[in-house]
């Protein structure tokens, strides 16, 4: 395995990518186009992208434009991308920057680090999609180099930086689920039982999302994959089973569970094209296997405590206000037992 330490450089901005060719280049070509007076070096792990991005990551590659490239053998979710680059190219501070998102502040990274310098050192710093966000949480603070905000459930993963300090605490991004969303929320839960700060700088001062006509979601439907699904049951499955994200929320902040999750892929080796060897971890499998087992009876009282939701008073009078506003409340008659109901004609 080869493992790349460059000398003198501060950060690692690390995008992982699917596809998403004319956004893909533009988010590279406008990070490299950024001043480098704090040195940062440009990773990017191709997820299993068609040919064509591929060959054009190649030349970018070839002519300097991207630092480090690397290529998994296909798409093995982002959290595994973000970690090959994190594994391989190792700074004293970490970037996980999204394949639509390009830099527009020319010294972003002087910046960032500026304002993050009022902060605590633990603690992460992600880009908030507007000022109320920014400001939603206490705590917020006005510095001579603008906002911090508090973020008080998990930042958005798109220009997210994370300081070695904390990576030695925390590790790497959980590669539990799957292709698609959830390495972001795990990532917040674990700062939250860690009892670490996440900020806010706001991100419109510092990027741009891009946007692509025929982006991935397309691509993924074309291999059977539904985004929009697959994020939705990181909290409830569509079989009222806790998604992964639910499950491990109650683990971390129960303290139960490690705050340094398994790796499930391990970098064998890297040729000389960039191409990743990885394999399956023998211990995450086995892992996963026995917390199933007893995922699956905490599932069923999950589903049991669901079924037998019941509304309290409060809530049962406002919505009975509104069916009966719009003809659709029962007409209540009392029986020997106590309320029973019947239809609206």
């Amino acid at each position: 395995m080869r493992v790349l330490a460059p000398a003198g450089v501060v950060c690692n901005v690390t995008i992982p990518v699917f596809n998403r060719p004319r956004c893909t280049l533009e988010a590279i070509q406008a990070l490299h186009a950024t001043s480098r007076e704090v040195p940062f070096c440009i990773t990017v792990v191709d997820n299993g992208s068609d040919a064509e991005l591929v060959r054009s990551l190649s030349r970018l590659h070839a002519d300097g434009i991207i630092d480090h490239l690397f290529l998994l053998p296909r798409n093995m979710g982002v959290a595994c991308a973000a970690n090959v680059g994190w594994e391989l190219v190792p700074a004293p501070l970490y970037m996980k920057l999204d394949n639509d998102t390009a830099l527009v502040r020319r010294h972003w990274l002087r910046d960032l680090l500026a304002l993050w310098e009022h902060g605590q050192e633990l603690s992460c710093l992600g880009g908030a999609f507007d000022r109320s966000m920014l400001r939603r949480a206490p705590g917020a603070l006005a510095t001579p180099h603008g906002e911090l905000g508090v973020c008080l459930g998990n930042l958005p993963g798109q220009a997210v930086l994370i300081p070695r300090a904390v990576f030695d605490r925390l590790g790497f991004w959980n590669e539990e689920y799957g292709l698609y969303g959830g390495e972001d929320g795990d990532y917040g839960l674990r700062m939250q039982a860690a009892g670490f700060v996440q900020y806010y700088y706001h991100g419109p001062d510092y990027f741009e999302n891009l946007e692509e006509p025929d982006d991935n979601q397309s691509t993924y439907a074309a291999r059977g994959l539904d985004k929009r699904r697959m994020h939705r049951e990181l909290v409830i499955r569509d079989n009222l089973c806790m998604g992964r994200l639910f499950l491990n929320k109650l683990l971390y902040l129960s303290g139960l569970r490690s705050l340094r999750p398994m790796r499930r892929y391990l970098v064998e080796d890297v040729d000389s094209q960039g191409r990743v060897v990885l394999k399956e971890s023998k211990e995450y499998k086995e892992f996963q296997r026995e917390l199933a087992r007893v995922a699956a009876s905490l599932n069923k009282r999950f589903r049991e405590h669901i079924m037998a939701y019941r509304l309290d008073d409060e809530t049962a009078g406002a919505l009975r206000a509104v069916l009966g506003r719009h003809g659709q409340a029962a007409e209540r008659q009392c029986g020997g037992s106590g309320h029973e109901y019947t239809q609206n004609p």
